[in-house]
């Protein structure tokens, strides 16, 4: 056990005295044992009855293997394995398949059924305890989280179902139909009344008593009463009950059969490969009933179990089981909180509880004689209902209508067809259920068009006011989640619609930066957006985009005149805007004009550039660095600036970009605090800078000057916040 499940175990446990283990565990072993029958009388009914005593060896070979192994291995020191309702209600169906299948086979005779049948349970034992092993070894018991919870409630239904159905077969030799139903009318009294007395004192009991560990004796206490309190009263002896199939016959070593000593002439593997796919069922209701039952006793018992060694643990007992001829077990929830209750804390009490199971096959096989097969069918019935009620109604209040319709479809798949067609139904219908359902969550994270979100290139104002103006020239959406057919097919239908407007817009551009992923069949309907753009002459701009999806949209033939790419956002919305501001003022070959002829007088324009110095600069010259003076403030008359934070891992985050037209470093004149980032030339320009002393001796020498600049870095400094206030604006 892990230092922490150590640490976790109560006083009890690390005090416990070897005599209490010992009691709790020969309790278990009484339990273990009525269990045992109950799950033999259910795989062995019907036509397979005449075998019942083999039945009875496989589960309690399992009960000995299993509980040896899982004592020695588990994680919870006082865990009991043996076999469990949930694979016994398969293996049932299996079995009978099997009969069914031996019955048509040609050249099959009656006495080649036993080892077929025998073979096919150590195989499933076999299989179970290698995959079981595998995903411990691997620590995938994670995995199993991943089944979909409707798909595990409605298996654990049909469960419940498969164990009503088997009662229902042990009682009258029949299937559960319809047609046979009527058998019941023609059953002794004392094949039904002690397993309802069972099943009622169970159900009444786990509601009224508050000590777990009476409810089981007490139930199978109740009928052993009604039964021998019945058979007292008709006369009837022992044997005539057991001639009668009322009692269980002793069981005797000698029908033990190795699997290694099975005739092999006699084994038919057509017949058993045609039921393989429930071995893969049979391991996987393992895997997640382990999954349950360790996590159960962990929460009920303070513990800290390790999935992933309890998974190695049951693969371990069931290699072993296969090898000796048990069916499979594993831990078991009921039985270990049984234990635990009884004072059993640690290992000793799982190996006295094997122990005693083993005392009875090999001293006192007669006592299996004297137990009623209908006080065990009220085991069954007990548990059939209790799963009916947990999975088939109380589960209509955990999950949505949708949800919930899976459960009663799986039972009645499993029902008709059996637990493979069900299980691999309910993953279908889990999988298409999420598809819809995830289909409906749109993957827009926001909306923008030019108007509310922009580039981080800083724009003289008439260049911003022309932005704004034709800013529903721009259609753009920021994408999230995972991209497939049905997400992906939204996208278009938007975009479709957007294209639809009176004043449609002429980019869509689409930002892919927090996409998880998308597949190939996302393909198609790329590439249907692309054509309904080239059909409206629209430019779809795409963004962000991993180098997968990329390559994807590629050999799907996406890339064409009409579209383009680029790696962040900020960088495609710059691209959109330069053309919709080359469209709204074609170039020409006449210089650009100053940009502050706008905005101030001749004169004061003339004063302005006598004190600005100019000052040209090459490709990635620094025009100031962070933590420089900021005594000056700069106007950019040609070229770009970049304003970059530098990061300490190296490299540098850019902030914003100034072109032509725009004015930088005014922030740090007015608040007279140290530069805050970088600003570097991108291309050759030229800037003229005004320092603090020139616009000092403007203030005094010419007010009518300074009052115009300090107008016009408001109206810069207004432009800005309006367009900050329409992206807030736009994210909320």
């Amino acid at each position: 056990m892990n230092q922490t499940a150590a640490t976790l175990l109560p006083a009890s446990a690390r005090d416990g005295t070897l005599g209490a283990n010992i009691g709790a565990g020969l309790l278990s072993s009484v339990v273990m044992l009525c269990y045992a029958l109950s799950y033999a009388a259910l795989i062995f009914s019907g036509t397979l009855t005449p075998h019942l005593q083999d039945g009875i060896l496989a589960t309690l070979i399992c009960c000995i293997v299993a509980a040896t192994v899982i004592a020695l291995r588990s994680s919870i020191r006082f865990t009991i394995g043996g076999p469990d309702g949930n694979s016994a209600a398969i293996l049932a169906g299996m079995a009978s398949g099997i009969a069914a299948d031996m019955a048509m086979a040609s050249g099959a005779s009656d006495a080649d059924l036993l080892p077929t049948l025998l073979a096919a349970l150590a195989l499933s034992s076999l299989v179970s305890g290698a995959l079981l092993y595998l995903l411990g070894a691997l620590r995938g018991s994670t995995l199993i989280q991943f089944l979909p919870y409707p798909v595990m409630g409605g298996y654990l239904a049909g469960t419940g179902y498969l164990l009503l159905s088997g009662s229902f077969r042990v009682l009258t030799g029949l299937s559960l139909e319809w047609a046979h139903l009527e058998a019941l009318a023609d059953l002794s009294w004392l094949a039904w009344l002690p397993a309802l007395a069972v099943c009622a004192t169970l159900l009444i009991g786990a509601r009224v008593i508050k000590r777990f560990t009476l409810v089981v004796p007490i139930g199978i206490g109740a009928g052993l009463l009604v039964f021998f309190a019945g058979m007292h009263l008709n006369g009837m002896s022992a044997p005539q009950a057991r001639q009668l199939g009322l009692l269980f016959a002793s069981p005797s070593l000698s029908a033990l059969h190795l699997p290694l000593t099975l005739p092999l002439e006699q084994i038919h593997w057509r017949v058993i490969l045609g039921h393989a796919p429930e071995f893969a069922v049979v391991a996987a209701v393992s895997a997640l009933t382990i999954l349950l039952n360790a996590s159960g006793a962990g929460l009920a018992c303070r513990q800290d179990p390790d999935l992933d060694q309890e998974m190695r643990a049951a693969g371990l007992a069931n290699l072993l089981n296969g090898a000796l001829g048990g069916i499979v077990g594993y831990q078991s929830l009921s039985r270990t909180l049984l234990n635990h209750r009884a004072g059993g804390v640690a290992r000793s009490s799982g190996l006295a509880a094997a122990a005693g199971c083993l005392i009875v096959v090999l001293l006192l096989p007669d006592l299996i004689g004297w137990m009623p097969k209908s006080v065990l069918v009220g085991l069954q019935l007990y548990i059939g209902i209790g799963l009916i009620q947990e999975w088939l109604f109380r589960s209509y209040r955990k999950l949505g209508r949708g949800e919930y319709l899976l459960i009663p479809l799986i039972v009645l798949v499993v029902a008709v067809h059996g637990v493979v067609a069900g299980v691999g139904l309910g993953v279908v219908a889990a999988c298409v259920l999420f598809v819809v359902k995830y289909g409906h969550i749109s993957v827009i994270r926001s909306e923008f068009d030019g108007r509310t979100l922009n580039s981080n290139v800083e724009r003289s104002i008439r260049d911003t006011d022309t932005l704004r103006e034709h800013g529903g020239q721009v259609c753009g959406a920021s994408l999230h989640g995972f991209l497939f057919f049905a997400t992906a097919t939204s996208i278009l239908q938007h975009v479709r619609r957007q294209l639809a407007q009176p004043a449609a817009p002429r980019y869509v551009v689409l930002d892919f930066h927090r996409i998880d992923g998308m597949d190939a069949s996302t393909s198609i309907s790329f590439l249907k957006l692309r054509q309904l753009c080239d059909s409206g002459g629209v430019t779809l701009v795409l963004t962000g985009l991993s180098t997968r999806s990329r390559n994807m949209l590629t050999r799907a033939g996406l890339f064409n005149a009409h579209f383009q790419d680029f790696d962040s956002l900020d960088e495609g919305l710059e691209w959109v805007e330069e053309q919709i501001l080359a469209a709204a003022a074609p170039p020409s070959s006449a210089p650009p004009p100053d940009g502050l002829q706008a905005h101030f007088t001749a004169a004061a324009l003339a004063r302005l550039d006598a004190v600005l110095t100019p000052r040209q600069l090459a490709a990635g010259e620094l025009l100031f660095a962070r933590g420089a003076p900021g005594d000056a403030v700069y106007f950019v008359d040609q070229g770009r600036l970049t304003v970059s934070l530098p990061l300490p891992e190296g490299g540098a985050l850019r902030l914003r970009s100034f072109g032509a037209c725009t004015v930088v470093g005014e922030m740090a004149l007015y608040t007279q605090n140290p530069r805050s980032a970088d600003v570097r030339a991108d291309v050759p320009s030229l800037v003229r800078g005004l320092s603090l002393q020139a616009l000092q001796r403007l203030e005094r020498e010419d007010s009518d000057t300074a009052q115009q600049f300090h107008r016009y870095v408001v109206k810069v400094l207004a432009s800005r916040l309006t367009v900050a206030n329409e992206a807030v604006r736009a994210a909320h």
